[in-house]
């Protein structure tokens, strides 16, 4: 598998761009026989027509392997290469074997140059052929040959460099490197940009690793290096025009220039010194800060290598074991991990290192540790991978939770014994519903008998009274029934996803009646939401409070009502207003609890549990109820509704 930078694929396609402009301008030259544009400097030799064939060849055979490597790209980028490897090195090889080929003149033969005429220079098909075995290597798209490839391309890269140097400085026997034939100047250009631009296809390998990385090292050499290079290029420039114009003898000018390196290397030096002083002082800072907060820490932190060897523990640690830090620090960290554990550690440990996540150990099941005198206690253990200047370490939390499973003991015995109480409660509940239903019954049955058995013998007076016993038995059955669904309520629930459009709609049709009769105007204002609730309660807390909202209207006044809906964060918030009789704000809590009623009974039907229900039903979805009012101006009661994910 081939590590390629993406993000310099950009800069490389550009260079590829750059040197096929180059190559094509050199060509239109040849072809125009133009020579002012086959020379890039004046009074120079041209870059060779195969030369430019060349570059054109390699910037295409680059561009295919960055921008279609997945796509078979590198076939063609392995055979373009093959084709300059060929050319490279058939014309490198005539100079070799003191011969000609003739493949300097398929094109054109330039007879201005007395001891090659029209030929490449030796030096370029060299640079070319290896160029162009380093793309091969890289199009088989393996790991085998990128070092090598990667270094290949740097020693074009140098080449270049040095023959740059020479038309800058105007030094032929740089350029020239012992051939009659010289590397023409834009050739060492595109050679330089060409080597430099594949090189950022491995962009983390050789020299070219040092200039693209984002460590502090990588960073201070890219500085450095520029900085130096300048220097260098300044005072050598100064050097050489110190030589020809003999401002200075040999032997002062060799003096000064060394003198001139000295003190430009001293000065640089100073400053990355200064610069690498700061750094490590803000890491020592940062390894202070980190000792302190282990130290510090309220538990105990064991920290250790990749062999498991103990390098540094916290006073935690030698209190919560009984060991000195002397007597820990040099042995394996699993004298404090539990026996049970320690299969597991060392399982984990060797994926641990290759790939490095945090581990926990002990959290499910119940696991030991002992200290130095043999005394066991819970734990909980937590490996964190901490890196470090030796590598990856282990820093190990370990939690005593001896007061924790004790409290979790006792929370479960509590819920246990609130589990039976409710039982009983609920048990007790119905129990005592059913016997106070079953006198009940029965005085009902007694009334109803004496009006059929003695009518003759009940006069008015003991009817009315009769009646009032039996409104009461009535009322008394109905506050029993309530009482008993009040403490059903939400006992089978089941989350579902739900309409609530549809749940008023359905709430509507079972209160027709009332609606009717009240000549009420139900108005749904916002779009009801479609989400996850317990559905029958949802319908029970609707039909609640759009009957409250009926029932608690003049009689003279046709109730309306309007119903909303907005999303808050996590919530849905529902409103059901009115145009009703109001409620004074010293009740808006009272009237939340149940059998707490505001109206005489005579006024307003009810038996003061409806509103309690709706309580109980916006606490199941993880809400709340409440209520906005003025007497005589209507109310809006709100209510909240966790919004449940699937």
């Amino acid at each position: 598998m081939v590590t390629t930078a993406y993000k310099y694929n950009f800069p490389i396609i550009l260079t590829g761009i750059f040197v096929i402009f180059i190559a094509v301008t050199v060509m239109t030259g040849w072809l125009l026989h133009l020579d002012a544009i086959q020379s890039l400097l004046p009074g120079h030799i041209s870059m060779h027509f195969n030369s430019a064939i060349c570059f054109i060849l390699l910037s295409v055979a680059l561009l295919l392997y960055v921008k279609y490597r997945n796509r078979g790209g590198h076939r063609l980028t392995g055979v373009l290469s093959l084709i300059v490897f060929l050319v490279g090195a058939t014309t490198f090889s005539q100079k070799i074997l003191h011969s000609d080929l003739g493949i300097d003149y398929l094109f054109f033969k330039n007879h201005n140059n007395p001891y090659y005429p029209g030929k490449m220079s030796p030096l370029t098909a060299l640079c070319l052929a290896i160029m162009s075995i380093s793309t091969f290597g890289i199009s088989l798209n393996t790991n085998k040959y990128k070092t090598v490839c990667q270094f290949l391309f740097h020693f074009v890269s140098v080449v270049a460099f040095i023959v740059l140097i020479g038309y800058l400085y105007n030094v032929p026997s740089l350029y020239n490197l012992s051939y009659y034939t010289t590397m023409a100047c834009h050739t060492a250009v595109a050679l330089l940009l060409l080597s430099i631009a594949a090189s950022l296809i491995n962009p983390s390998l050789g020299i070219t690793g040092i200039f693209t990385g984002k460590r502090m090292g990588n960073v201070m050499a890219r500085r450095l290096f520029s900085q130096i290079v300048v220097a260098v290029l300044i005072i050598g420039y100064l050097r050489i025009l110190s030589h020809r114009y003999h401002w200075l003898s040999a032997d002062v000018g060799i003096a000064f220039l060394i003198v001139s390196f000295i003190l430009v290397s001293l000065f640089l030096i100073w400053k990355k010194a200064n610069i690498l002083n700061k750094l490590e002082v803000n890491m020592e800072i940062a390894q202070e800060n980190f000792r302190i907060g282990v130290e510090s820490a309220p538990y105990a932190l064991i920290l250790s290598d990749e062999t498991g060897r103990i390098t540094q523990v916290n006073f935690q640690t030698e209190k919560l074991y009984g060991y000195t830090s002397e007597e820990l620090i040099g042995k394996n960290i699993e004298m404090l991990i539990p026996k049970e554990l320690h299969k597991h550690y060392r399982h984990d440990s060797e994926s641990f290192f290759t790939s490095p996540a945090v581990v926990s150990l002990g959290i499910d099941d119940e696991v030991y540790a002992n200290t130095k005198n043999g005394a066991w206690f819970p734990v909980e253990i937590v490996l964190t991978p901490i890196t470090t200047q030796n590598g990856i370490s282990v820093l190990a939390s370990v939690t005593d939770v001896t007061s924790r499973k004790a409290n979790e003991a006792i929370i479960k015995n509590q819920v246990k014994e609130l589990q039976l109480k409710n039982q009983e409660l609920e048990h007790f509940n119905y129990i005592a519903s059913h016997d106070l239903q079953e006198p009940l019954r029965t005085v009902s049955n007694y009334i109803m008998l004496l009006e059929e058995d003695y009518p003759e013998q009940i006069n008015d007076e003991i009817r009315m009274h009769l009646s009032t016993m039996n409104s009461a038995v009535s009322r008394m059955s109905q506050l029993v029934r309530s009482l008993l669904d009040f403490g059903r309520l939400g006992k089978n629930r089941k989350l579902s996803l739900t309409d609530c459009c549809s749940i008023i709609t359905n709430v509507k049709a079972d209160l027709n009646g009332l609606i009717k009769q009240t000549n009420a105007v139900i108005t749904i204002v916002d779009d009801m939401p479609v989400l996850y609730a317990y559905e029958t309660e949802m319908r029970q807390l609707f039909q609640n409070l759009i009957n409250n909202a009926i029932k608690f209207t003049d009689k003279d006044t046709a109730p309306q009502i309007n119903i909303g809906c907005k999303k808050t964060k996590g919530f849905y918030e529902f409103y059901v207003s009115d145009n009703g009789i109001g409620i004074d704000p010293k009740h808006f809590n009272d009237i939340f609890h149940i059998f707490q009623r505001l109206n005489k009974n005579e006024d307003y039907e009810g038996y003061g549990i409806g509103l309690a229900n709706c309580r109980k039903i916006a606490e199941m979805h993880g809400g709340e109820i409440w209520v906005e009012s003025e007497l005589g101006k209507g109310s809006t009661f709100k209510f909240k509704i966790l919004n449940f994910k699937a």
